[in-house]
């Protein structure tokens, strides 16, 4: 029977995404917990405090907030072997996938979302981030058929199950 694999050694470049990325998610937590707070309570009508519009957006902005903590401790207490955060020392691949990341993010929030109806355009962003991932990865085992074909159903999926979570639990009307 083979030993599972390992955890990343101290020297691993994942405790510093882990420690950026954990910054970001923390932030973006913050950001839709505030917003959430600001919405309106309808207090003056006597509304039940569960049924209130920010109900949903803030139990997820505190999940997200929290999940962020999380990431961000972890990679702070994971130094490299020196015994310093090596934040400022980033691969040339670890720089590549951040790029297509954030470039991936921005073409979804600004010319995606709203402008498509969602499931579409999350179906669009979820195949062509996962793609785009897969085949940055130096050791992708995958042909690109299987990765293709692994994206299409990952993608039609999630997005069907976001758009059930939100519009038919939640109750919030998504675009499109």
């Amino acid at each position: 029977m083979s030993e599972p694999n390992p955890t990343p050694t101290a020297d691993a470049p994942s405790h510093r995404t882990d420690m950026v990325l954990g910054l970001v998610v923390t932030a973006l937590g913050s950001a839709i917990l505030i917003g959430a707070l600001a919405m309106p309570r309808f207090e003056h009508r006597s509304a039940d405090p569960l049924t209130v519009p920010g109900i949903a957006p803030g139990l997820l902005g505190a999940i997200i907030l929290v999940l962020g903590l999380i990431l961000t401790v972890r990679g702070a207490r994971r130094q490299s072997s020196d015994g310093r955060l090596s934040i400022t020392s980033w691969s040339p691949q670890a720089i590549r996938r951040t790029l297509f990341t954030l470039g991936a993010l921005l073409v979804y929030g600004f010319a995606l979302f709203g402008k498509l109806p969602f499931v579409p355009a999350t179906a669009a962003f979820i195949f062509a981030f996962t793609v785009g991932v897969e085949l940055m990865r130096e050791d992708r085992r995958s042909s690109l058929a299987k990765t293709i074909i692994g994206a299409a159903v990952l993608a039609l999926v999630a997005s069907l199950v976001i758009w059930a979570v939100f519009s038919e639990i939640f109750l919030i009307q998504l675009p499109g």
